[in-house]
């Protein structure tokens, strides 16, 4: 009986053995090496991809649906995809647009708060260009960073001409309206917040 047992426990010592040498050969520094690219490369290309079937998700199921669903999903679809690419490095964004909701929250309408935003995402921004910096091209957290640093200024900005008056001679009237946005909202890119239905 007993040499029975021992004789499992090393088909299941084995079986892990195998298994783990096959989830090594799939890894994606390998596939990338395969295909002469970095892995950084690999990851920016599939989570870009990815993008497809998440906006077919949305479009087919969440369309038309509750605010807040629609601010999850976008919420946890954009985590989920930094994370594959930056991993840890995550707590950038992260940081900022919890600080950029705080500065809109606690500095209201004003031009103090769009000069705030400006001077701090910018100054953020540089700092991780300055201690990012190789000699080579490389895919870092600063990439989408950039694009982030852009939108939470126009947010900042946007949410500033919603306090004006509201009896425009144009026919488009300002984003945000009279309130702030939520911090599911802020966590959005502004591309989402335009085409949310609701």
């Amino acid at each position: 009986m007993a040499s029975s047992a021992e004789g499992d426990e090393g088909t299941v010592v084995a079986l892990a053995g195998v298994l783990q040498s096959g989830f090594q050969e799939l890894s994606l520094n390998k596939l990338a090496t395969s295909l002469g690219a970095s892995e950084q490369a690999l990851r920016l290309i599939i989570s870009i991809f990815l993008g497809y079937p998440f906006a077919l998700f949305y479009r087919h199921y969440l369309f038309y649906k509750e605010t807040y669903l629609i601010h999850l999903f976008h919420t946890f679809t954009g985590l989920s995809i930094a994370y594959f690419n930056f991993g840890n490095q995550l707590y950038h964004s992260l940081l900022c647009i919890v600080l950029q909701f705080l500065i809109l929250r606690l500095m209201g309408r004003t031009i103090t708060a769009v000069l705030t935003t400006f001077c701090f995402q910018m100054a953020y921004l540089l700092a991780g260009y300055y201690y990012t910096a190789t000699g080579n091209y490389d895919i870092k957290w600063t990439m989408p960073h950039c694009v982030l640093t852009l939108k939470l200024i126009g947010l900042a900005v946007d949410y500033f001409d919603g306090g004006k008056d509201q009896h425009h001679s144009c026919s488009q009237a300002p984003e945000s309206g009279p309130f702030l946005p939520s911090g599911l909202h802020t966590a959005q890119p502004p591309h989402h917040r335009r085409l949310s239905p609701h």
